[in-house]
């Protein structure tokens, strides 16, 4: 389908319990920064699963998602809704925007060096990386 609407978005998982205090961090946030978000916050909930780099790995995440019409800016808005999920052990949607790191991702995912150990196996010359991979996996050992 044709969208309409084009837009930048962030979306964070964080566990269940926390949405209801993250979602008054992220308003107060709004209150205090003066900026005018004219885009609806997404909220839904997913339940735990066994994959090692899944975002609900391990126990039910509630996930909070944040956007900006495309052309407006959208770091401030992102990067400080991003300092509210980071002490709660959020993780970022990977196919969306965020400013993690692999150091500041791998501390989320129990299972963060199975991970690495499968893909040194699968992919040993490094083939299938790339600029973005480097920085939210780290360079191959």
């Amino acid at each position: 389908t044709t969208r309409l609407v084009h837009f930048v978005e962030m979306e964070y998982s964080i566990p269940r319990v926390a949405v209801p205090d993250a979602l008054l961090a992220v308003k107060d946030f709004i209150d205090r920064s003066g900026m005018m978000i004219s885009f609806p916050i997404e909220v839904r909930f997913v339940a735990p699963d066994d994959i090692p780099l899944s975002t609900a790995f391990g126990e039910q995440r509630g996930y909070i998602a944040v956007h900006r019409y495309v052309g407006e800016p959208y770091e401030q808005y992102f990067r400080g809704v991003e300092a509210i999920m980071d002490p709660l052990g959020g993780r970022p949607h990977w196919g969306k925007m965020h400013y993690q790191t692999a150091a500041t991702l791998a501390p989320r995912y129990p299972e963060w060096d199975r991970f690495q150990a499968a893909r040194k196996r699968t992919d040993p010359d490094g083939r299938f990386r790339n600029a973005y991979l480097d920085r939210v996996l780290g360079l191959p050992s």
